[in-house]
């Protein structure tokens, strides 16, 4: 009998949860909602894909690497820059690994291009040779702007978790530019 009272509560509590859990709207017409995201959605971004992958990393360091974050991107193929808009990389690289390192190591700069992603890869551009990439560095709450590093750059001798926004710019025949966060620990 108590079996049977335990199992008819459970039953009343399960139809209740199931009665009031968030059901999905029925009130949208999908064809409308597929319009509406379409025209929502920027062209550029469409024909031209996403940026390609942004990795830091060090020689010395591989086995500790930094996950690496693609924030806000802009694509412009009518001859005028593109500005992306900047990202918080604390903000991006929120519950993300970040990488370790020795004070001064070297911190090197490379990307994949995937063949489907962008006129880069179109164009055998498969590397970020020929583009301009801007670090900003944020350590105990302070920003530092390093600009067109190259291809590298050194990491900071005292230790700490230190935070990066890079900057890639491409300004060739069709214009973009990207922004990747990455952490590295400096122990």
């Amino acid at each position: 009998m108590r079996n049977r009272k335990i199992r008819f509560i459970l039953l009343i509590a399960l139809l209740t949860l199931t009665a009031c859990s968030p059901q999905p709207r029925t009130d949208v017409n999908p064809v409308q909602e597929t319009a509406e995201q379409s025209m929502s959605s920027s062209p550029e971004k469409k024909e031209l894909g996403r940026p390609g992958e942004f990795y830091a990393f060090s020689n010395n360091q591989a086995e500790y690497p930094s996950d690496m974050v693609l924030g806000h991107y802009c694509w412009s193929e009518n001859g005028t820059p593109c500005s992306a808009e900047s990202n918080d990389p604390r903000d991006l690289m929120f519950e993300k690994q970040s990488g370790r390192m020795s004070p001064g190591e070297r911190i090197q700069f490379t990307m994949a291009i995937n063949p489907a992603w962008t006129w880069l890869s179109e164009n055998d551009l498969n590397t970020i040779q020929g583009a301009r990439i801007d670090i900003t560095q944020i350590f105990e709450g302070v920003e530092t702007r390093y600009e067109n590093v190259g291809s590298s750059m050194d990491s900071p001798e005292e230790p700490g978790l230190y935070f990066y926004l890079a900057t890639v710019t491409w300004d060739l025949e069709v214009k973009g530019q990207a922004n990747y966060a990455f952490a590295f620990s400096v122990q």
